[in-house]
C-alpha cells in the first residue's frame, strides 16, 4: 500500500466517519501541514459552484496550512445561509488547529441541494485531528470517495535532489460518475516537499490537469464540485524551481504523469463501467483538433455502448470523428480497434471474430489517424451499461 497524499515530507492526514454516511463508512477527511504550503488549484467551470469550491477559489493565494473534504453532501445549490456556515465551519476548524481561517481550504463531494451537515462535521474536528498521522493516508482517501469502487492514490519521486531530501510527488482522488473534462467531475489532492514559486506551481498544475483530468470521461455530465488541489510545502529543501529552470520540466513532467495515473484510475471506475477505454488521436492539424476528436469518441455513449456490447461497429466511432469540426483527410483517415485496421479512407478486410474476442477485454484501445498534421491527444474513458443507469437512478 503506498503513501499518497502523505508521502511527501511534512503532510499528515485523517478519515473518520462523522455522520453523513448513514453506513458508517468514512465521510470527513483532513489534510495537514505544520509548515505554510504554496497552494495552486483548479476548479469547476459549472455556474452553479459548490460554496466549498467559491471559498477555496477565495482562498487559493493564501498561505495555506490544510484542507477539510466532506462526502455525502455537495454543499451546492442549498442556499446563501450555507455560506455563512462553510465561512463558520471553516473558523472553528481554524481555531482548533490554531492556524488562520484563510489558510484553510474547503472541498465537498455528493448530493446536491441538501444543508451542510453543519453540526455532524463540526462536532467530529477533534477526533479528525487527533487522528492527524503522516500514515493517514488511507483513511483519508477513504473518506473523499462517494459512488468509487475502489480507493484512488499515488505517489512518484521526481529526482530533483534538496538539500534535505529528494522531491517527490503524492495524491489521493475520488470520482466514478458525473464525469466531463471541464474539468471532469471529481476531487483530488496532490502534496509535494518541492520548494518552487507560486507561479510555477500553477503553470505546472494547470497544464498536468490539461493533459490528464481534462481528458476523461464517464458520462459527459460536469458537477458543481469539480477540485484539483496541489500544496507544497517546501521541505525538500531544494533550490527553488523556477519555470525558467531545467528542474521545472523535470517536475511538470512528473506531476503531469501523477495526474495521469489518478485520471486513468478514474476513468476505469466509471459508475456501472465493464471496461476502461483509451482513444488515441493522431495526425491531428493541430493540438486542439487532437483533444476534441479523442474527447468526442471516448464519450459517444453510442461507442461506449458498442464497446459494453463487445460489438464491433466501428462505424460509431467515424460517426463521432465527423461529428467534430476537427480537419481530417476523409479519404485516407485510419481506424484502429485492438489494434486491428478497420477503416483507411473506406472499409478494411480483417477477421470480424477475431475482433469480438479481442472486445471482450477488460481494456479497450481506439487509434485514430486524421491524416492532417502531427499533432497527438489521448482521452480515456469506460464502457456505458445498464448498472450505470440502475446506479444513478436510485442515488439520492
Amino acid at each position: 500500500m503506498g503513501k499518497g497524499i502523505t508521502y511527501p515530507f511534512g503532510f499528515y492526514a485523517s478519515g473518520i466517519n462523522c455522520g453523513i454516511k448513514k453506513n458508517g463508512k468514512e465521510d470527513l477527511a483532513l489534510i495537514y501541514s505544520p509548515y505554510p504550503c504554496i497552494a495552486a488549484g483548479t476548479f469547476t467551470t459549472n455556474q452553479f459552484k459548490s460554496y466549498s469550491v467559491l471559498w477555496s477559489i477565495r482562498n487559493i493565494q493564501n498561505e495555506i496550512r490544510a484542507i477539510l473534504i466532506n462526502s455525502g453532501n455537495a454543499n451546492a445549490c442549498n442556499g446563501k445561509e450555507n455560506y455563512e456556515l462553510t465561512e463558520k465551519l471553516i473558523e472553528e476548524l481554524s481555531e482548533k488547529l490554531k492556524v488562520e481561517k484563510n489558510s484553510i481550504l474547503f472541498a465537498s463531494t455528493g448530493i446536491i441541494g441538501e444543508n451542510l451537515p453543519y453540526e455532524k462535521i463540526r462536532n467530529s474536528f477533534d477526533r479528525l485531528i487527533k487522528k492527524l498521522s503522516p500514515e493517514g493516508n488511507y483513511e483519508a482517501a477513504k473518506g473523499i470517495i462517494t459512488t468509487d469502487t475502489f480507493i484512488k492514490e499515488y505517489e512518484i519521486n521526481t529526482g530533483i535532489k534538496g538539500r534535505k531530501k529528494e522531491v517527490v510527488i503524492g495524491g489521493m482522488a475520488k470520482g466514478a460518475g458525473m464525469i466531463n473534462p471541464c474539468m471532469a467531475t471529481m476531487l483530488c489532492f496532490i502534496t509535494t516537499d518541492a520548494v518552487i514559486d507560486r507561479k510555477s506551481l500553477e503553470i505546472a498544475l494547470k497544464n498536468a490537469v490539461d493533459e490528464s483530468f481534462n481528458m476523461i470521461t464517464v458520462d459527459n455530465d460536469m458537477s458543481t464540485n469539480d477540485t484539483v488541489i496541489c500544496l507544497a510545502n517546501g521541505q525538500a529543501r531544494n533550490k527553488t524551481i523556477h519555470i525558467d529552470t531545467p528542474e521545472f520540466e523535470i517536475f511538470s513532467e512528473s506531476l503531469k504523469n501523477l495526474c495521469i495515473v489518478l485520471a486513468k484510475k478514474i476513468a476505469s471506475d466509471g459508475e456501472g463501467a465493464s471496461k476502461f477505454i483509451e482513444v488515441v488521436v493522431n495526425g491531428a492539424w493541430c493540438k486542439k483538433d487532437a483533444r476534441r476528436v479523442a474527447k468526442r469518441v471516448a464519450g459517444s455513449s453510442l461507442v461506449k455502448t458498442a464497446i459494453a456490447g463487445e460489438n464491433p461497429n466501428w462505424g460509431r466511432i467515424l460517426a463521432a470523428v465527423g461529428s467534430t469540426n476537427a480537419r481530417m483527410d476523409k479519404n485516407n483517415i485510419k481506424v484502429k480497434v485492438c489494434g486491428i485496421n478497420v477503416f483507411k479512407g473506406g472499409p478494411e478486410n480483417y477477421d470480424e471474430e477475431n475482433l469480438k474476442t479481442l472486445l471482450k477485454n477488460k481494456e479497450i484501445k481506439i487509434e485514430i489517424d486524421l491524416k492532417k498534421g502531427n499533432f497527438s491527444a489521448t482521452s480515456w474513458g469506460c464502457d456505458l451499461t445498464e448498472e450505470y443507469v440502475k446506479i444513478n437512478k436510485e442515488y439520492s
